[in-house]
């Protein structure tokens, strides 16, 4: 388990898994919240996996939100990717069926999955490296927090990278998006690590201790995945703890431009443009949420606004 957040946290974002049009959506919600006067990229804390892995790594190294939109719509992020096949209802249906096998044990059922992601036929990662390696304009850590999120494809713990773990950045997004039998585990360490959406499609567990937090879940509550879909757990334990929180979902237009193959660069203009759409929506309502003094009494809100 990892430590818990430094104090005194007063801003954390966390961005959650889904693939590389997960990075468009995100791209494009923040960069549309930007546009409209509510960018939140002054948070203390940011926490990704998987795609926010890529998001956070870059907006929390100074990169401005338009900047990273601006790839996502100019064919530049297409261009840097590889169409991989994949299906997350299936991934969700294969999740259950495991954990109905191990009887619940959340440990054991990561484990299997990273078994089978150690057997599987994937590119090499010198490939992987080089793809992450364009993702990112370099390899250092930024000097605001950043936590990334990984899981052991040995015994299933997670391991949670931050600029402390001796571990390059580029190293530390590779291991956090190797999907399992898509990407390959990237040894770190001796021991290879897997996709940090094995542990929870969010992780927003680790920004407890901040005041507030702004959550962007790509995959929505992901409540049909029981190996991975915690955030509903994970909201009522951030908000029991005190903080307050946000969470943004894809709108009903965005989820039918995304489709059902988030791994599919030839929809990330599309999907960033709409996401661009839906965070100038939410600017006013996140801004007012951003800015103001917390107040743990309100109920947490899912802006999925149209």
């Amino acid at each position: 388990m990892p430590a818990p957040v430094q104090t005194p946290v007063e801003r954390a974002v966390v961005i959650g898994c889904g693939g590389v049009l997960g990075i468009a959506w995100s791209a494009g919600v923040l960069a549309g919240l930007a546009r409209e006067g509510a960018n939140v990229c002054d948070a203390d804390l940011w926490v990704g996996a998987s795609a926010g892995s890529v998001v956070a790594a870059r907006l929390a190294s100074g990169l401005a939100p338009a900047t990273l939109y601006a790839e996502q719509i100019n064919g530049q992020a297409a261009a840097n990717e590889v169409l991989r096949p994949y299906s997350q209802s299936a991934v969700d249906a294969s999740n259950q069926t495991l954990f109905d096998k191990v009887r619940g044990d959340l440990r054991q059922a990561r484990q299997r999955i990273g078994a089978y992601a150690l057997r599987s036929d994937t590119p090499s990662v010198e490939a992987r490296r080089r793809i992450i390696a364009e993702r990112l304009e370099h390899g250092d850590w930024p000097a605001r927090r950043l936590l990334i999120v990984s899981v052991n494809a040995h015994d299933g713990d997670a391991r949670i990278l931050d600029r402390h773990s001796g571990v390059s950045l580029i190293d530390a997004v590779a291991a956090s998006c190797a999907v399992p039998g898509v990407w390959p585990p990237v040894p770190l360490d001796g021991e290879h690590f897997m996709d940090g959406g094995v542990r929870s499609m969010t992780n927003a567990d680790l920004a407890a201790g901040a005041r507030r937090v702004l959550i962007l879940s790509p995959q929505g509550y992901s409540d049909g995945n029981p190996v991975s879909g915690h955030l509903r757990s994970e909201l009522r334990a951030l908000r029991a703890a005190g903080s307050d929180v946000h969470v943004i979902e894809p709108h009903a237009r965005c989820r039918e431009v995304i489709g059902p193959n988030v791994l599919d660069p030839s929809r990330c203009a599309q999907v960033a443009t709409e996401a661009m759409r839906q965070g100038q929506s939410l600017a006013g309502v996140v801004s007012t949420f951003w800015t103001s003094q917390p107040a743990c009494a309100r109920p947490t809100h899912s802006l999925t606004m149209s």
